[in-house]
């Protein structure tokens, strides 16, 4: 079994853990502020603040900015359900504008149709860690002043020409989430140049819980999960997701095994240390995956089209998700039968535009209903690349 993703963790990572978990000591707070530093000069800006997700990160990004009753936020109609909600608790309403067909990213022509006296602020998403076209959306924007928050929870250590995703809009965000670039069993960053909404941050994140259950159960259904792909265990579970009926009861199955990110609390030192060993290989990594991407696109047939990335720009490749030219559940199912995990639907991103009720975002119901994400990891094998591009080539021809 090739699972479709495998979060990157150190033999170190257990230890600081059950340490911390033994003596009830999270660490040294000196550490977290050592982290918020690194991150800030990988992301080009001069200033982060740690936070507990980053969905939180955006949240708090959206309170200095103001953002209230009768306002409206320009989101992607292609990203994560879950972003919706937290900008309706604001009073504001989440305003979809469509996606290119060959980035999965924000279409800047979309953008500017969407924009009104009302339009507050514009989430721009690097979709798979593929950065967007962030400078014309920034030429948009500018003319009416509106804010442009970059949503990097897929990209840290992507850059667009000679600069960093995350060093473009007014602020961005971050998610160190078990399968992210950098895996710290949680948590996220916000980054800026505007050390005062850094500070609103701080301040916030400063009376959030410091408990370590949050990060002792993913880090316990990190295990968990890799434990039933190495025993196949796993593989009953992943056949119900393929049947319809069925899909609802597996997928809230996973999500009581493998946690969502926590409304509250703090961005522990524990984190900050395991973060700070990882991210001194991310660049390396990256560089693999961005290998692994070339070498597997260049085994697919012709109509099984991968995620195309901006001419200078270079991903993360946090997931390598191709559209193909027939539905993608059937074919999820061929690819599982024969020993690959894919993901699709809901499980790569969600129609946003749908969920609220616009119909006039056409490619993103396109992408999503057609979209397969492939495994793609550091540890894939060349054999193992061939046999998902033969395997993925049989099930759509």
């Amino acid at each position: 079994m090739i699972p479709r993703h495998w979060a990157h963790t150190l033999p170190e990572d257990w230890a600081d853990l059950r340490r911390a978990v033994r003596t009830r000591d999270a660490g040294d707070p000196a550490l977290i502020a050592q982290w918020e530093a690194t991150v800030a000069e990988v992301a080009g800006t001069p200033h982060a603040a740690a936070v507990s997700s980053g969905r939180r990160g955006m949240a708090l990004i959206f309170q200095h900015l103001g953002i209230g009753p009768e306002d409206e936020v320009i989101v992607p109609a292609y990203t994560l359900a879950d972003l919706i909600p937290l900008i309706e608790a604001l009073g504001a309403r989440a305003v979809p504008a469509d996606i290119d067909l060959d980035t999965f990213n924000l279409l800047p022509a979309a953008v500017a149709q969407r924009i009104t006296a009302k339009t507050r602020a514009i989430l721009a998403l690097h979709a798979f860690g593929a950065p967007c076209a962030i400078d014309r959306i920034l030429e948009i924007a500018q003319p009416a002043r509106i804010p442009v928050i970059e949503d990097c929870a897929h990209a840290l250590g992507a850059t667009l020409g000679d600069r960093k995703v995350g060093a473009f809009g007014r602020a961005a965000f971050f998610s160190f989430e078990p399968t992210k670039p950098v895996n710290t069993f949680g948590g996220g960053m916000v980054t800026s140049s505007d050390a005062a909404l850094i500070a609103a941050v701080r301040e916030k994140m400063a009376s959030g819980d410091a408990s370590l259950n949050a990060v002792q159960k993913k880090a316990n259904a990190v295990r968990m999960e890799q434990w039933m792909f190495q025993t196949r265990i796993i593989f009953p579970f992943l056949l119900a997701l393929t049947i319809p009926g069925m899909r609802e009861l597996a997928a809230a199955a996973y999500r009581r095994v493998q946690p969502p990110p926590r409304p509250t609390g703090r961005y522990l030192p524990v984190q900050a240390a395991i973060g700070l060993r990882k991210i001194a290989t991310l660049q390396d990594r990256i560089q693999t995956r961005n290998r692994h991407a070339h070498h597997l696109s260049a085994l697919l047939k012709p109509d099984i089209r991968p995620q195309r990335v901006l001419e200078g720009a270079m991903s993360t490749y946090y997931f390598f998700v191709v559209l193909l030219p027939c539905p993608a559940a059937p074919v999820r199912r061929r690819l599982l039968l024969r020993g690959i995990d894919a993901a699709v639907g809901h499980e790569i991103a969600d129609d946003c535009a749908a969920i609220i009720g616009a119909a006039d975002c056409p490619n993103a119901a396109h992408v999503f209903r057609h979209a397969v994400a492939l495994p793609m990891y550091e540890g894939l094998s060349e054999a193992e690349l061939a046999r998902i591009a033969k395997v993925l080539n049989a099930a759509v021809g």
